[in-house]
This record gives structure tokens, sequence and C-alpha cells, in this order.
């Protein structure tokens, strides 16, 4: 009887290393996206969108496949080459959805971005992106 007490203490950490671990993973895939985001990189921000991404770029928005959706990201990352990208706000982590707030600076203009994600597997897959000219 003895023996029970150890193996649920046993089990317990088990569980809680392993979510750790994806959690941790999470993270470090989402800090590696928001390099990509800082330095252009459309090719690597396509990696981690879903099949179909929402896209919403000061106004002009449609439903993408992950290739058109990397495109049009290239031709932003073109028209607004990035300076700085910095993360101001997240939500929902732990669980299936996830939000991301940041900011977007190219040389003559500034951009809010709101990043939606879905964290259902222990992948995380960008579903939408909305970047919009921020206000000065």
């Amino acid at each position: 009887m003895k023996k029970s007490p150890l193996l649920a203490i046993f089990l317990f950490a088990i569980f809680w290393f392993s979510g750790a671990s994806v959690l941790n993973t999470g993270k470090l895939a989402m800090d590696d996206f928001f390099l990509h985001f800082k330095t252009g990189s459309s090719k690597e921000i396509a990696k981690y969108f879903d099949q179909n991404v929402l896209l919403n770029i000061n106004g002009k928005n449609g439903d993408y496949s992950k290739i058109q959706a990397e495109y049009i990201l290239k031709e932003f990352f073109m028209k607004y080459p990035p300076v700085d990208f910095y993360l101001l706000h997240q939500a929902g982590l732990p669980g299936p959805a996830v939000f991301y707030v940041g900011s977007y600076q190219a040389k003559s203009e500034q951009f809010r971005v709101l990043i939606k994600g879905n964290s259902k597997s222990e992948v995380l897959r960008i579903y939408s992106i909305d970047i919009i000219k921020a206000k000065m």
C-alpha cells in the first residue's frame, strides 16, 4: 500500500515536466517567429502558418493559402522594410487559442500587429495576422 502514494507522485511529476517542456517549446518557437518578423523573413514566418491564413494588411484582407500568405507578407516587407519588432502583449497561454500584439517599425511607418494562433497540438499554428498602420 505504501507504493501507491509514491506511484501517484511519480506520475504527477512526469505529467508536470512533460507539460512544461511543451510550453517551453512553444515559447521558444514563438521567440523565433518574432525574430523572423523583426528581420522581415516571410519564408521563415510561413513555416508557422496553418493551412489557411487570414491576413489583414491595412484593410486589405482575405483568406489565403500558406504560399499566398507568404507572398503577401514578402510584398509588405519589401514595401516597409523592418527596423524593429517587439512584443507588447500576449494572452491565452496555456490554452488552445493564443494571441500576440506587437509593434512593427519600418523606416517611416509604425504598425500594430495582432497574431492569432492555435495550439491544440504540440505545434503552434498561426491562423490570422492583422497588420494595421499605427496612428501617430
